[in-house]
């Protein structure tokens, strides 16, 4: 009984905020990042990782001055937490009088499609959609972070998310405007191999991988964040693949070329698969139907 009773206790002192930023901490790898992302200074969040470091006696992470690694127990933690964080959201919610869904988006939303969702969805229902940027493969579902999510790509497929594909996109080229391509009005897929790619590891849909063995391009780089990536495509460091809706918020020094035969991008809708947001259904539909309208957003 008295190990029960120590074992209680000890459940008690572990705070769901001190978890919500160490799966922040674990997707980032990076304190200062991290921070960011979860809003709070960096001295905040390594506090935190050491009052739930304490609370558990294990060590979560191996730290450098830069660089996070998880350890054993922390990759554990981590595969847990990112499935029972969004049911405890989801218990709740059921018994709060709130009725927000946080539409997660990574860093292309189309504005059509937002406007038709938050308008319909909060008629429909008298709730309200809340609008938040992740850059994360998920924009923040997995996590916990948002209810549902506007994806460009598809996610990792798993027993953690429904996936509902609501249509596909072409794609386009980016590139800096000194760029050989950059007086081009199109190209072809396979033109692309023999230029260095700049890749967004986090929130990008292309990489080599997409070509064929042995006609793959090189990647100059790799970044983590959108905003990241079209500056080094503005610097001329390489050449960027993204979907046509990125037209409509064009960076000044970068050029957008149509590719003629490239992979479509899917746009698909994610929410949890388990302990969802009540209303996510209601979204879902309607994001379904204006999937199928002709002239949809």
């Amino acid at each position: 009984m008295h190990g029960c009773h120590v074992l209680y206790t000890w459940r008690m002192n572990v705070e769901l905020r001190d978890l919500r930023w160490f799966l922040v901490l674990a997707e980032e790898e990076h304190f200062s990042r991290a921070a960011a992302g979860c809003r709070v200074s960096q001295p905040t969040l390594t506090r935190s990782l050491a009052r739930l470091e304490a609370a558990l006696g294990v060590r979560l992470v191996d730290r450098t001055t830069r660089k996070v690694s998880l350890t054993e127990a922390g990759h554990r933690l981590h595969a847990e937490m990112g499935s029972l964080l969004p049911q405890v959201d989801s218990a709740l919610r059921s018994v709060s009088s709130q009725r927000t869904l946080r539409l997660g988006f990574t860093w292309l939303l189309p504005s059509g499609l937002a406007r038709h969702l938050i308008t319909e969805f909060e008629q429909a229902t008298g709730g309200r959609v809340e609008l938040v940027r992740r850059d994360e493969r998920t924009a923040g579902v997995a996590t916990g972070h948002t209810d549902a999510a506007v994806l460009y790509g598809m996610p990792p497929s798993g027993d953690r998310l429904r996936i509902v594909e609501l249509g596909t996109e072409e794609r386009v080229a980016a590139v800096g405007l000194r760029h050989p391509l950059a007086r081009r009005r199109r190209l072809h897929w396979a033109e692309l191999a023999d230029h260095a790619l700049v890749v967004n590891k986090l929130s990008g849909t292309v990489g080599p991988t997409m070509w064929p063995a042995g006609a793959r391009p090189e990647v100059a780089l790799t970044c983590r964040t959108y905003d990241e990536w079209i500056e080094m495509v503005a610097a001329d460091r390489g050449v960027g693949v993204l979907p046509e809706s990125a037209r409509t918020h064009p960076h000044p020094d970068v050029r957008y070329i149509a590719i003629a035969d490239a992979p479509p991008v899917p746009l698909v809708l994610v929410h949890p698969a388990r302990a969802p947001h009540p209303l996510a259904d209601h979204l879902e539909r309607i994001a379904l139907a204006a999937a199928e309208r002709p002239g949809r957003p």
